[in-house]
C-alpha cells in the first residue's frame, strides 16, 4: 500500500502503520543522537551509533514483538546510562522513555495479558538497576513516572488490542451466519421446488395409473397380455407414486400444507402481472415466437422466475417501469424482467437477497441458465433462457 495514490476523484492519503513506526523510530533516534551531543562529552560517533541503537527496537518490535522488547531495554539502560554520565539527570533518558514506551504500545497490541504484566514488571526492574546506578540521587519520582507511564500505555494497548480482536471474531461470526443464512435459504428453495415438483409428477404418476386401469374396459374382449402390461402399467405407476410421495412426502413435514390449487404455470401470467401492477408497479409485457404448451416443470420455473423478479423489484425498485419479455423459440424459452431506475432510492435491505440463488436452481436444474445484474442506466435485468424442446424440463 502506498502512502499517496493517485484516485479517480483526487489525492487520498493512506496511512501505514510500518510507515508512522518507521518515522517515528528515525525521530527517536535523531532525538538521542541529539541528546547525547548536547551533553558535551559523548563523541560525534558514538551519539549517531547509539542513536540508531535507540531506534532500531521500534522497527525490530513490527515483526520480533519480544526481540524488540529486549533490545528496547538494553538500548534505553546503555542511553540513560551514557545520557547521565555518572552525574544528575533522569532515570531514563527521555528519547529512550519514549521509544521504549512505543515498544511496549506496538507489543500491547498483540500479546495476552499475562505477558504484558511480566514486561511491566522487567521495565520496572530495569528501572530499579539504574537507580542503584545513581548512588545519593533521590530518582523516585522518575521511577514513578516510568512505573505509571508504563502500565497506562500496556492497558491502553491491550484494550485496543483486544476490542481489534473482538471485531475480528464478530466479522468472522457475521460472515458464518450470512453464509448459513444464504445456505438455508437455498436449502429452503429446493424444497419448495421439490415440493412444486412432487405435486407436478404426482398429478402425471396418477393420470397413468387411472389410464392403465381403465383402457383394458375400453377394448371389447382384450387380449390376455393386453390386460396383463396394462395390469403391469398401473402396478408401476402406483408403486411409483407411492414411492414418490414416501420420498418427498416429507417435504410437507416443516409445517407446508399442500396446495389444492393446480401449479401456476405462464397461463397464469396476466393475473401475476395485474397483481405486481396493483402494487405500484408499471408492467409491460410483449411474448414473442409461437406459445405453445410447455412441460409442466419449464411452465413452473418460468413463472417463478418472473415472479421473484417482479417481487425484487418491489421490495428494491418500488414505482420503477418494468418490462416482462417472454420470447418462444424452438428449443428453448427465454425470460427477461428489467425495471428502470426508481424514482427515489431504495433504503438498505436488511435481509440477505436470497432470491437470485433460488432462481439460479430453478434453471440449472432444467439445464438452462440465468443472469442477473444492474443495467448502466440504473435499473436490473433478470434474463434466463429454459431448455423448452421435446425434451426440455425432463
Amino acid at each position: 500500500m502506498r502512502l499517496v495514490r493517485l484516485a479517480g476523484n483526487g489525492l487520498r492519503v493512506l496511512w501505514r502503520p510500518q510507515l508512522l513506526v518507521a518515522v517515528l523510530a528515525v525521530a527517536l533516534g535523531a532525538a538521542t543522537g541529539g541528546r547525547l551531543l548536547a551533553a558535551g562529552d559523548v563523541p560525534a560517533g558514538l551519539a549517531l551509533t547509539l542513536g540508531l541503537v535507540q531506534a532500531l527496537p521500534l522497527v525490530v518490535a513490527m515483526y520480533r514483538p519480544m526481540t524488540g522488547f529486549w533490545l528496547s531495554l538494553a538500548a534505553g539502560m546503555l542511553v540513560s546510562e551514557v545520557a547521565r554520565a555518572g552525574g544528575d539527570g533522569p532515570v531514563w533518558a527521555e528519547p529512550s522513555l519514549l521509544a521504549h514506551l512505543g515498544v511496549l504500545a506496538l507489543i500491547g497490541l498483540q500479546a495476552r495479558p499475562q505477558v504484558l504484566v511480566a514486561l511491566w514488571l522487567l521495565t520496572l526492574a530495569a528501572g530499579a538497576i539504574l537507580v542503584q546506578r545513581m548512588p545519593g540521587m533521590d530518582a523516585s519520582a522518575d521511577l514513578g513516572e516510568m512505573t505509571v507511564l508504563s502500565a497506562v500505555v500496556l492497558a491502553a494497548a491491550a484494550a485496543l488490542g483486544g476490542r481489534r480482536e473482538a471485531q475480528r471474531r464478530l466479522a468472522e461470526q457475521q460472515r458464518i451466519s450470512d453464509d448459513e443464512r444464504a445456505r438455508r435459504a437455498l436449502l429452503e428453495e429446493r424444497a419448495r421446488i421439490a415440493r412444486e415438483l412432487h405435486d407436478v409428477v404426482a398429478h402425471h404418476m396418477s393420470v397413468i395409473a387411472i389410464q392403465a386401469e381403465a383402457a383394458p374396459y375400453r377394448v371389447p374382449d382384450p387380449p390376455e397380455e393386453l390386460a396383463s402390461s396394462f395390469a403391469t402399467i398401473r402396478a408401476s405407476a402406483t408403486e411409483g407414486l407411492r414411492e414418490l410421495r414416501r420420498v418427498l412426502g416429507v417435504l410437507r413435514a416443516d409445517g407446508a400444507a399442500g396446495d389444492p390449487a393446480p401449479q401456476p404455470d405462464l397461463g397464469r401470467l396476466d393475473e401475476l402481472v395485474a397483481g405486481v401492477a396493483a402494487a405500484g408497479l408499471a408492467v409491460t409485457t410483449t411474448v414473442t415466437g409461437d406459445p405453445r404448451p410447455l412441460p409442466p416443470g419449464v411452465e413452473l420455473s418460468a413463472y417463478r422466475i418472473v415472479q421473484e423478479a417482479l417481487s425484487n423489484v418491489l421490495r428494491h425498485a418500488n414505482g420503477s417501469d418494468v418490462r416482462v419479455e417472454i420470447v418462444y423459440r424452438p428449443a428453448a424459452l427465454e425470460l427477461r424482467v428489467r425495471n428502470g431506475p426508481p424514482p427515489v432510492p431504495p433504503a438498505p435491505s436488511p435481509g440477505a437477497g436470497h432470491g437470485l440463488p433460488g432462481m439460479r436452481e430453478r434453471a440449472a436444474m432444467l439445464g438452462g441458465e440465468l443472469a442477473a445484474g444492474p443495467d448502466p442506466d440504473g435499473g436490473y435485468a433478470v434474463a434466463a433462457v429454459l431448455p423448452a424442446g421435446e425434451d426440455g424440463g425432463r
